[in-house]
């Protein structure tokens, strides 16, 4: 069995805006000239164009057929998010790619988990909206951004969320947003995204190491894209500090805390990812794609057997620990 927990999600249409803050990125999907592909759109220009299996549960599953994939957590692609939104339209945003989700975990729910969205621009009202996820959508959990309009999301002011999500057993999935620094990329705009993600999402992992929620809630279950990025190469260094410095940086290492922590396995190298197995340990990864983007794995976990697993990493690999982390186990 394999589950990927990092997949994404577009609605096939997009409501009018009905607001009254003149919104002026409120998305729209068009038409476009390649076939089988839309143009989602935003301030009237293409952000990026997608394919029908983005919406479309029928082709995602043939898909997963033929990847070899058991089942998919389904979650918004980042720019939904809508963090720059009035709180009000942030809500509007979050309810209708709710209901996207659940619609689609609908037509299979033995092989879809959902991962909505909540408007993080107000973590009360937020924390308040976590509360119907699973009793009104059936969802599992979330997905956040690493930022909230600059503000990393280990930042004490999103307590509320780590607090609801305990509180009600919802996943929080942590997806790189906006990232810091993509403007010292030298080269096309791909390249940028290539190299600034990894970093925003290890300044993420970092975020919520040193923001000190995770003493507070010790029980979240906090996962992160691309195996937190970067991180892996920054927690030596913030290893090497605390043991210098103690608890006046840390009430406990930045490795105990890590190894609380989920990390999906996108990152495209054996090596790497073996390395990564040994310092957050076998019990914390998940398999992940970033279905259906151009930069998605294909037939991911399809690695299992070379890494010369035991049945025990296997099954933790393959989906015990995506089980766990969505709480279904």
């Amino acid at each position: 069995m394999i589950i990927d927990v990092h997949t994404h999600i577009i609605p096939e249409q997009f409501p009018d805006y009905l607001g009254s803050h003149q919104e002026q990125r409120w998305p729209a999907m068009c038409a476009c000239e390649t076939a089988g592909h839309k143009a989602v759109t935003i301030a009237g220009k293409t952000f990026r164009e997608v394919t029908t299996s983005s919406w479309d549960a029928a082709l995602r599953l043939a898909d997963m057929d033929k990847e070899g994939v058991t089942k998919q957590a389904l979650s918004p692609m980042p720019e939904l998010l809508s963090y720059w939104f009035s709180p009000e339209d942030g809500l509007t945003m979050a309810r209708y790619t709710n209901e996207t989700i659940a619609g689609m975990v609908a037509t299979d729910p033995d092989r879809f988990f959902g991962l909505g969205m909540v408007p993080l621009q107000d973590p009360e009202l937020a924390a308040k909206e976590m509360g119907t996820l699973k009793k009104d959508y059936g969802l599992q959990g979330i997905e956040v951004g690493s930022n909230i309009n600059g503000t990393p999301i280990g930042d004490p002011k999103f307590e509320p969320i780590f607090a609801a999500a305990v509180e009600h057993d919802l996943a929080i999935f942590v997806h790189a947003l906006h990232p810091a620094g993509m403007d010292r990329v030298v080269g096309p705009p791909i390249m940028a995204a290539l190299v600034a993600f990894p970093n925003e999402n290890a300044f993420a992992v970092a975020s919520v190491i040193s923001g000190g929620l995770l003493d507070k809630y010790p029980d979240v279950r906090i996962g992160f894209s691309h195996c937190g990025g970067s991180f892996g190469l920054v927690l030596p260094r913030m290893m090497h500090g605390w043991q210098g410095l103690g608890d006046k940086l840390l009430p406990k290492s930045p490795l105990e805390y890590a190894r609380t922590l989920y990390y999906d396995t996108l990152v495209y190298d054996l090596p790497t990812l073996n390395h990564l197995r040994e310092l957050f340990g076998d019990s914390q990864l998940m398999v992940g794609s970033d279905y259906p983007f151009v930069i998605r794995e294909r037939s991911p976990g399809h690695w299992l057997g070379d890494l010369g697993l035991s049945p025990d990493q296997h099954r933790q690999l393959s989906h015990g620990n995506a089980e766990r982390f969505l709480g279904v186990s």
